[in-house]
């Protein structure tokens, strides 16, 4: 069905259908329905004998589907049991409350820390390094004495290996070259003399 702009795709009723003032006019609540009796939730949620809660336990006490029960317990998943997450009881209480006050601000300060510790996960891992096995002569490398394989020419450096440790050490062994004569092998690399 074609509609021009500014027409009405309500063209034969006076009003629109029940069914469709119902779809268009429904507004999500405020707070989950589940707020409202969120103190009954977390007294059975108390009376378990078990302090983790899985998914399923979650979904049944706030009679939520299981993919909001899944939302709701992803930040407080603590142990892994098969596929299935679990959360310590006394966390995921205090996630229920701060979900029900909107805390949002508690959440932007947990997506910050997660983020920092990833990052410095990154860094430690990245400053750990590669380890490259060298002969202790490599230390005092100069040009003179390069790997077969390793040329530097105005503009280009080549560095042809067979493997990933030999591509390592050839590397390496350019590193020293020019850490011990940076003069050297600015003249070779630009073709000043």
């Amino acid at each position: 069905m074609y509609v021009r702009p500014g027409e009405s795709i309500f063209r034969t009723y006076e009003k629109p259908p029940p069914a469709m003032v119902c779809w268009f006019r429904r507004k999500m609540p405020d707070k989950p329905t589940w707020c409202g009796h969120l103190e009954e939730t977390i007294a059975r949620l108390r009376e378990m004998p078990d302090p983790w809660i899985d998914r399923s336990t979650l979904q049944e006490f706030l009679g939520v589907g299981a993919r909001r029960a899944q939302q709701i317990l992803a930040p407080c998943v603590a142990r892994q049991v098969g596929a299935n997450g679990i959360a310590d009881r006394e966390v995921l209480i205090e996630h229920l409350r701060r979900l029900a006050t909107g805390d949002t601000a508690h959440y932007e300060h947990q997506r910050r820390r997660k983020l920092a510790e990833y990052m410095d996960a990154l860094y430690r891992e990245r400053k750990a390094g590669v380890m490259v096995a060298a002969p202790a002569h490599i230390v005092n490398q100069d040009f003179a004495g390069l790997p077969a394989g390793v040329s530097i020419t105005p503009g280009e450096i080549r560095v042809s290996f067979n493997g990933t440790t030999d591509a390592l050490q050839k590397l390496l062994a350019l590193a020293l070259a020019i850490r011990n004569d940076a003069l050297l092998f600015e003249r070779l690399a630009t073709g000043m003399k």
